[in-house]
């Protein structure tokens, strides 16, 4: 996990920042994804040394549509899902990015340049 990221607190504030209007098909399942997409992007990060083994700042960049492709993955795996629920899930996804994104920022946790 990232020094300072508060999951909770996280999944909190992106899950209030979807539209489920926009996500008719995944409403009753909007938090399970969230904390899926989550873990993924954790994982995906240590795995690609955007961060360290202590959570701080790794030697590499987060490469957004890497990590997209991975969250998209890893969720339909966990949630064995048919690639048609996928790709619904993959808008999802990517509204979690953008609040994600949110959620660091007002944390103070990153800085995009």
């Amino acid at each position: 996990m990232m020094k300072g990221y508060d999951k909770q607190e996280a999944m909190d504030y992106i899950v209030s920042g979807i539209k489920a209007k926009d996500h008719p098909e995944l409403q009753d399942c909007i938090p399970q994804i969230i904390s899926l997409a989550i873990d993924a992007d954790m994982q995906f990060m240590h795995d690609t040394h955007v961060l360290d083994e202590d959570g701080g700042a790794g030697t590499e960049y987060y490469d957004d549509d890497d990590a997209f492709e991975f969250m998209v993955e890893y969720v339909a795996e966990k949630m064995k899902l048919d690639p048609v629920k996928a790709v619904k899930v993959a808008s999802l996804i990517d509204d979690y990015m953008d609040l994600q994104q949110a959620y660091l920022e007002s944390k103070g946790l990153v800085e995009w340049e």
